[in-house]
């Protein structure tokens, strides 16, 4: 075979033998795959992670977030529950202010002490004199509801911060799968080529050229799926972060590959907005069936009254004031069944914030395991990329020029190093994710300063 070759194409097998991976490609020509330079530094793991790359990263993670949290309506609508929730207080409170009425009327009576159409009006007001604290404990649950809207609005908020940052990685992800993808395309098209050039002199190997060509659609298949992930991504980035704004993504897998502090984490988990809503939750019931507790108690009500003294009668008015005590004695057990549901649904309120804290601590721990693995796994990744670049070189050289090696072991060796680039990337991006949604969940992705 080495006879049959001049000069210039032993020169030419032997100086793309010599490039390296990364040098043979410049990823996809629209853009869509990250660029050599980006891949250059995620295969760097080490350089990737220092400080200043951490730090850039914590600026481009602050934009990021921010932009998900303005373009968010979901927040907005959270926000304006909030609100609600403050002005149903402000409701409670007044209810211990006078309630004061005023209504005007006029008659056409005839009468020898009427004068025909002469208006006439009437004042009321009520305001409760003593209640067994029904309004206190109407405001404190109200209080607490207010409470539990303002930390779903917090919880809210991480989940938008987790799904802005995790659809990004998944974003740099598919983007890296698509670099990959075209690096294998390009290679196997490389040796469609050459092998296009050596059919020319030596029409007995057309049998390697079909198993060449065959493989390559293949190539070109995993690269349209991969192109189609990408854009999957590309269009949930376009629901969270507006139209265009994808390259707020670039530059933020730094701050991820710091693996945080799980034992911390977990000593704050009744400082989860999550755990705080139900608590109050929990709060609310509770003062609900305190109110229900001082309802079938006395309440004592003063009412005052300005009125004419017979309307349409006399143009004189009269000047009263009421106290009513009032108890319920027998309403169908209305009361008695309201109080026992409120008791089970803060009994069961109770329950779920035990079943969440559980929840969430399992959760921490088991993305931690994922993505401490994720992460190691990488490393082992890197090892084995660099050992399959010089084998992929040596059998090039060895099938080509030496013919030692044949088609199918040079097929099997692409095939080997695209799968070892999406295992690689895979795993870097699926740890990177798993840290994510542990800083997320602990309010850290919105802590960043």
């Amino acid at each position: 075979m080495s006879a049959k070759l001049n000069g210039p194409v032993l020169l030419l097998v032997f100086a793309v033998a010599s490039l390296s991976p990364v040098t043979l490609l410049a990823g996809d020509v629209e853009g869509e795959a990250l660029s050599a330079e980006e891949i250059r530094s995620l295969r760097d793991l080490k350089n990737l992670a220092n400080p200043e790359n951490v730090q850039q990263s914590n600026i481009q993670l602050r934009k990021l977030v921010n932009q998900a949290l303005e373009y968010s309506p979901a927040l907005r609508d959270a926000r304006y529950s909030s609100d609600a929730a403050q002005q149903d207080i402000n409701a409670a409170k007044g209810a211990r202010m006078p309630d004061v009425k005023i209504s005007a009327f006029q008659t056409n009576a005839t009468h020898e002490n009427i004068q025909p159409d002469r208006p006439h009006y009437n004042v009321n007001a009520t305001m409760p004199v003593y209640d067994f604290g029904r309004i206190t404990a109407q405001i404190k649950g109200r209080e607490a509801a207010y409470a539990a809207t303002n930390a779903r609005f917090d919880q809210q908020t991480n989940q938008i911060a987790i799904e802005a940052v995790s659809t990004c990685l998944e974003y740099n992800k598919q983007r890296a799968l698509l670099f990959a993808a075209d690096d294998y395309v390009k290679a196997v098209q490389n040796l469609v080529d050459m092998l296009a050039q050596v059919t020319d002199a030596d029409p007995g190997r057309r049998g390697e050229l079909v198993q060449a060509k065959s493989r390559l659609l293949q190539a070109i298949q995993a690269r349209e799926n991969a192109r189609s992930f990408r854009r999957e991504f590309r269009i949930r980035l376009d629901r969270i972060l507006g139209l265009d704004k994808q390259m707020m993504c670039d530059g933020l897998g730094a701050r991820f590959l710091l693996k945080p502090d799980l034992e911390a984490v977990r000593n704050k988990i009744r400082d989860n907005p999550q755990v705080k809503a139900l608590n109050s939750d929990y709060e609310t019931a509770l003062r609900q069936l305190d109110q229900i507790n001082a309802s079938r108690k006395p309440q004592v009500q003063a009412s005052a009254t300005h009125a004419p003294v017979a309307a349409g009668l006399r143009n004189d008015y009269y000047q009263g004031i009421t106290f009513t005590v009032s108890m319920p004695l027998y309403d169908g057990r209305v009361l008695e069944s309201s109080e026992r549901a409120t008791l089970e649904r803060a009994r069961a309120a109770a329950e779920r914030v035990d079943v969440t804290i559980k929840q969430i601590d399992t959760d921490y721990r088991d993305r931690y395991e994922l993505a401490t693995a994720a992460l190691r796994r990488t490393d082992e990744y890197i090892n084995l990329l660099e050992i399959n670049d010089r084998v992929r070189k040596d059998f090039f050289v060895q099938w080509y020029a030496l013919g030692r090696r044949s088609l199918f072991e040079l097929l099997a060796i692409e095939q080997e190093h695209y799968t070892l680039q999406q295992g690689y990337f895979t795993s870097l991006f699926d740890g990177m994710n798993g840290v994510a949604n542990i800083l997320g969940n602990a309010s850290q992705l919105t802590e960043t300063d």
